[in-house]
Formats: C-alpha cells, structure tokens, sequence
C-alpha cells in the first residue's frame, strides 16, 4: 500500500497565542540547516523503515508556516523524496501557507516545484477577530492570496477558518462564512477555538482576560455552518472539512482511513497502518543531534492492543460521513463487538446518530458532541465484549 509523508516545518514569523503546535521564530542561518537535517532525516528514514510501501501517494508540508520556505527548498525536498521513495504520478502535494507571506514569485515557484494544493490560514475575515487571534495578517490579505494563486495555476485551494471565539456572534460569522465561499474554495476547513494547555490562550483565560463562547452558542455556531455549506454544494464529509464534490483531501482522508504515514521534522508523527506509532522529539536542538549523529529523531512509540485499535477504528470511522456499514464492522470487530455497537447507538438520541442494520453514522449534532457519543459508545463495549 502507498503511504502517505507529513513534513512538520516549524518556523513562523511569531507565535500565534492559541496554537499548541511545536513552532519556533528562526535565528538567522536556522532555516537553511534545518532543511540540511530534513534531507538527511528522509534518507535514514528510507533505509531504517522498510515497512514503508512505495511510492508516496500524498506530501503535506505543514507547520509552523510552511510559505516561509522558497521554492527552492521544497523543491529540493520534494526531489529527495522522489529519489529515496518515489512520488506517485498523481500525487497530492499540499502546502500550508500564510496569506501575509504570499506573492506570484513564490506561488510560481512552488508550483513548478510540484505543489499542487494549497492550505490557505485564513482563519477569519474579520478585523476584530484576526487582531484577538494575533494573526499577522489582514482580511484583504485573504482574497488576494487567493487571485495570486490562481493566476499562477492553483486549483486546488483549501481555507482555514476558526470558530468560537469569545463574544463571536451568528451574525460575524456568517460574515466569515460568506466571504470564505465568495472566493469559490474546492475546500474548506473549519476549527472550533480550544484553550490548550500550556498556550497564552489558556492561561489568559484562566486569569479571566478571555471568556470561552459559551457550548450552546458553538453548536449553533457548528450547525448553521452545516447547512450553509451544504446548501452551497460542499459535501460535509469529515467533523471539520468541507469540499467540492471530488476535491476531498486525500492526504487528511489517509489519517482518517488509517492508512499508513510518515512524518518527518520535529513532532511529527508516523503510523504503520497496523499498530504501531511513533513521533518524532519536539525539540529543535535534540533534532539536530540526533540527525547529524544519523539517527531518527524518535521521542516515543505506542504498539496499539486490540482494544485501543477496536477503539480508534470506530472512533476514525465516525469522524467521516460515510460512518461504519455493519458488515465492515463485523469483518473488523467481529460479531459480537459489532452487534453491541449496534445496540448501544440505538440508546443515543436520535438527533446524534442515523442507525440501521445496514449503517450507523453521525449527524452534524453527534460530529459536534463527538466526544461525548464516543465515550458512551466505549463504555457499552468495554462492559459487554472487552
């Protein structure tokens, strides 16, 4: 099976205060021996992790802010890769890319380079929320990201948008959600604000400086997004992601499918597409040494048993639109799993869930309460078959 690679490039012009990502503001001299380490990083990983079918399928390169990076060093990434794996003929090649750092020079560039998708941070439209989020960018930076990136061949475009800050109203963002489709988007990502530990955000709101929407608003928030996309023509086909009919990201769809990838950089994370997993140090300088000593940079491994895969399988298959069929489930969990699967989804409410002896899925409702569907589902199979 072709797998899939993730490049985490760590570098942003600043911090952004919500986001709990490993990231760094480079030293002069940095950028360039971190891409030195990259090169070498894929030639180890070629020859130490043989359980890695060829050729890539998909490249993402996310971050930090991938745009930081020219052409000339993604396109030396990108033939390295091709060296040591192969990159399949058809492959999605995906950047990350900040609407303040974008011009046609670039745009020209990394799309000779081979990036044929690009993941646009826009993250809102609006004044006020931009300068509450810190982004180091303004509205009118957005669409003419967008322009410049058509004009220069793009047509596979993606938007970030985020939702849920404080005080956020139905009314700003719909706002946020109409100027995201005036720009015609075969995708769309969108994100739920979260307060994670150890980030700014987190400790000013526990000083009081920022008060959470409250969860009723997010749902109707999260809801009124559904049905104004769908409504649009964008298949809601994962928790958080939109897309034109044939535009689905095909690299994310591989996390969510549980097909095997590998990530390269500082925390990034690997899969084997069976059980085991491992990631890479979130530290900078322990990267470097381990690169330059020629070993992977591996902070940890997780080997999953069978009732964590049981439980991450459901918990993928759920987060997508097609759900689980019961025959898959019993191929996969075996009767007596499946068939107490079935039983515990028919005590949800009926506003969380479409079952039948055929399927069980979510609705946008169960998407949003995902966290709390999963954990009355676990429990029901823990009890009965674990």
């Amino acid at each position: 099976m072709p797998f899939h690679l993730y490049f985490h490039l760590p570098y942003c012009r600043r911090k952004c205060p919500y986001c709990d990502f490993f990231k760094q503001v480079p030293r002069a001299g940095e950028r360039q021996r971190f891409v030195q380490a990259l090169l070498r990083e894929i030639a180890i990983a070629g020859d130490e992790l043989n359980f890695f079918a060829r050729p890539v399928k998909t490249v993402y390169f996310g971050g930090g802010t991938p745009s930081l990076h020219p052409p000339e060093e993604i396109g030396t990434l990108l033939r390295r890769v091709n060296d040591v794996y192969g990159i399949d003929s058809c492959a999605e090649i995906t950047l990350e890319a900040n609407p303040g750092t974008l011009n046609a020079e670039l745009l020209n560039g990394w799309h000779e380079a081979g990036v044929n998708r690009l993941s646009i941070g826009a993250q809102s439209f609006s004044a006020r929320k931009l300068k509450l989020l810190y982004r180091d960018h303004t509205a009118e930076d957005i669409p003419e990201a967008v322009k410049l990136a058509r004009a220069e061949g793009f047509d596979n475009i993606s938007l970030d948008l985020i939702f849920g800050l404080p005080e956020e109203s139905l009314s700003e963002w719909e706002s946020d959600l109409a100027s995201a489709t005036a720009l015609d988007p075969e995708h769309i990502s969108l994100y739920n604000l979260e307060f994670h530990e150890g980030t700014p955000f987190e400790r000013w709101r526990a000083q009081g400086r920022l008060v959470p929407l409250a969860e009723d608003a997010e749902a109707d928030l999260y809801l009124f997004t559904h049905e104004y996309f769908t409504h649009r023509g964008y298949e809601h086909y994962e928790v958080s992601n939109y897309a034109k009919p044939g535009r689905r990201a095909v690299h994310n769809s591989a996390y969510w499918e549980s097909k095997p990838y590998l990530g390269l950089g500082p925390s990034a994370h690997s899969f084997d597409g069976d059980s085991l997993r491992f990631f890479n140090k979130a530290d900078l300088h322990a990267y470097f040494a381990d690169i330059e000593e020629n070993h992977l940079p591996i902070g940890g491994r997780q080997v999953m048993d069978a009732s964590e895969q049981i439980e991450e399988w459901i918990s993928l298959s759920l987060r997508r639109s097609n759900g689980i069929r019961y025959e898959s489930a019993k191929a996969r969990l075996g009767e007596k799993t499946a068939r107490a699967l079935w039983e515990r989804a028919t005590e949800l409410p009926a506003s969380l869930r479409v079952v039948n002896e055929d399927i069980l899925l979510l609705t946008a409702e169960g998407w949003f309460r995902e966290n709390s569907v999963l954990l009355f589902l676990f429990d029901a199979l823990k009890r009965r078959t674990l």
